[in-house]
């Protein structure tokens, strides 16, 4: 099982993006099964939409790009106990600068014992038990 950021989901899906390259590698492993399932949380679905549009300005395209993710992925919804637990990790975090959905995407990995995350994100490289891929 994997989880995927915002970030690399941005870069696969947008040519100009400085990681767009590497993203390409790293989704050629994903979807060959190399990880497991593909997961993204509703709080991702809704950022990644959110800065897809910003970026490309392109609703039509954006959209597709969303049905694409909402196809190949696994979608968790944050739950009450979910957001509790990031808003705990949010408060508590000393060498990190984790965005609130961060910490939602660190309080999931540990709810469902996901252990891998493609992101490029370096802030992930601080946290034990969790792999970055990217």
């Amino acid at each position: 099982m994997i989880f995927l950021d915002t970030n690399f989901l941005i870069a696969y899906y947008n040519k100009n993006d400085a990681h767009h390259d590497k993203s390409l590698s790293i989704m050629e492993s994903l979807v060959s099964g190399e990880y497991g399932e593909l997961f993204i949380s509703d709080y991702i679905f809704d950022e990644f939409v959110t800065v897809a549009l910003s970026r490309l300005k392109d609703l039509a395209k954006v959209i597709n790009i969303g049905n694409d993710v909402e196809f190949f992925t696994h979608r968790i919804n944050i739950e009450e106990e979910t957001f509790e637990k990031a808003w705990e990790i949010f408060r508590e975090q000393k060498d990190t600068e984790f965005s609130f959905t961060d910490c939602t995407i660190l309080a999931l990995m540990k709810e469902e014992g996901i252990k891998y995350i493609a992101t490029f994100d370096i802030d992930f490289k601080k946290i034990k038990d969790i792999n970055i891929i990217g």
